[in-house]
């Protein structure tokens, strides 16, 4: 029986989890479920599957005595946990995931803002601690399955990673674009920081920086191709110009399941399945261009402060302090601004560089 840990177990991933582990629960044993800071949602899961452990990241005014504070549950949990699912959204879950690094053998991690901050030291670290980073995002599961199992990888020429286009590909938005359309996904059930990622595209260029980290892939080499009914999440192309579509339901159980090495049951049946290939409007969605002129022309400082800047506008829009156009104009507007732009191409040596640039990111007057 493997031991299983599932970090963000309140939110959408978390919740994806505890139904494979519902299914799987004479394969795994429950160590511990943690939250960020829905107590009252922990304490029902508690009460329900049981963990050995559990813990709340932000623990401020915490009631409930069986729910440990972060620190206690690491110095408590010393011996590794086969599998840590990491569920948290944002990039300050970066802090968490760095100390899951020590105890996880296997770290299922769906949170790209961790990937993107953490760069290059994350994954050296990861090493370091002989833990084996698996990514659960359905786009980098995929391609990292096909690179694991596809012996010829001097043969790839471009990988297309697909998005569904959110809910406004095919239609006009509005500068004051309600909250609830916005969050409207018209095939992924997903947190609310995701969904308006989704609409504005900055999702699918957060994939991009962490395939580029994740595969150490070219930027020429990686390109966006919407595919509106989300069954097709990656297209490689050889170059022999064969193209290979990795084809999955819209549903994170696979990349879950798969990666806990247990059966899924999402089928695709081919007979109904439909696919159609479309090109994104670069003028509609201008997060795209800005995206690839930082993946091609800054640093890892610069995808760094892009993903921090977007994070900070989508809160304050989901906060009603800014209209929904605005995440767009102010993104493209900052990255115009000379002192941004040599931020994004300074050298980051270690971790404390990074939380230096995570921390001036924070501070930028939006």
């Amino acid at each position: 029986m493997k031991s299983l840990a599932i970090v963000g177990s309140t939110g959408s991933i978390g919740n994806t989890s505890l139904k494979v582990f519902e299914r799987n629960k004479n394969k795994f044993k429950l160590i511990c479920l943690a939250a960020n800071s829905n107590e009252l949602k922990l304490s029902k899961q508690i009460k329900k599957y049981k963990p050995k452990f559990s813990f709340l990241i932000n623990n401020k005014n915490k009631k409930n005595d069986k729910i440990f504070t972060t620190n206690i549950f690491f110095k408590k949990q010393k011996k590794k946990i086969d599998y840590v699912i990491s569920g948290l959204a944002g990039f300050d879950a970066l802090k968490i995931n760095l100390k899951l690094l020590k105890i996880s053998k296997n770290l299922l991690i769906a949170n790209k803002e961790t990937i993107i901050c953490g760069g290059p030291h994350f994954l050296k670290l990861a090493k370091k601690y002989k833990c084996n980073i698996i990514p659960i995002d359905s786009e980098h599961y995929c391609i990292n399955f096909f690179l694991k199992n596809f012996k010829k990888k001097t043969s790839i020429d471009k990988i297309y990673i697909t998005a569904s286009g959110g809910p406004f590909f095919s239609k006009n938005f509005n500068y004051d674009q309600s909250i609830n359309s916005v969050l409207k996904h018209p095939t992924w059930k997903m947190g609310n920081k995701i969904s308006v990622d989704s609409s504005t595209f900055a999702n699918k260029i957060l994939e991009l920086f962490e395939a580029k980290i994740l595969f150490n892939v070219k930027p020429e080499n990686l390109k966006i191709i919407v595919e509106q009914k989300s069954n097709v999440h990656v297209v490689i192309k050889l170059k022999n110009n064969l193209y290979l579509p990795v084809i999955h339901s819209p549903n994170m159980q696979v990349a879950i399941s798969n990666s806990l090495e247990v059966v899924n049951n999402n089928r695709i049946f081919l007979d109904s399945l439909s696919i159609n290939f479309l090109r994104p409007n670069l003028k509609k969605f201008p997060i795209i261009n800005l995206g690839l002129t930082i993946l091609s022309k800054y640093g890892h400082s610069g995808m760094i402060l892009f993903t921090v800047l977007n994070e900070r506008l989508v809160k304050m829009f989901l906060n009603k302090d800014i209209n929904y156009g605005e995440i767009p104009k102010t993104l493209v507007k900052a990255f115009k601004k000379k002192t941004i732009i040599n931020k994004s191409n300074i050298k980051l040596s270690n971790i404390n560089d990074i939380f230096n640039i995570i921390n001036y990111a924070k501070k930028i007057k939006l």
